[in-house]
């Protein structure tokens, strides 16, 4: 007696079905899991990006601020001259209008002459 092969039906798919696969519970939470790790990632990247801009606009009102400080203590020594110029300048002012009383005084004596 011969075996006859048996006859196995070909099942012909159509379009994009796939043969079913059986995935397990944990295969599924991997993957999810990787697409987190990814975008966590991508985000970390751009903090770092940010971090990095904020650190750069921190230096640069830093370098501001010193010159700032610096134009503020040149303005005050300014300020610090030019009030004892002017003081110098009141006391001038002073001496010029005593002698021109004095001047004024004499002339009043010597028109009563």
């Amino acid at each position: 007696m011969k075996k006859r092969a048996k006859k196995v039906s070909v099942r012909k798919t159509f379009g994009k079905s796939k043969p079913a696969v059986k995935k397990s519970p944990l295969a599924g939470a991997i993957k999810d899991l990787e697409g987190e790790i990814r975008q966590l990632s991508k985000e970390r990247a751009q903090l770092k990006a940010d971090l990095k801009k904020v650190g750069s606009a921190i230096d640069v009102d830093h370098d501001m601020e010193s010159r700032l400080q610096k134009k503020l203590v040149d303005l005050m020594e300014k300020e610090g001259r030019l009030n004892k110029k002017k003081k110098n300048l009141q006391v001038k002012i002073d001496s010029v209008s005593d002698k021109v009383n004095k001047i004024s005084k004499i002339r009043s004596e010597m028109s009563d002459i």
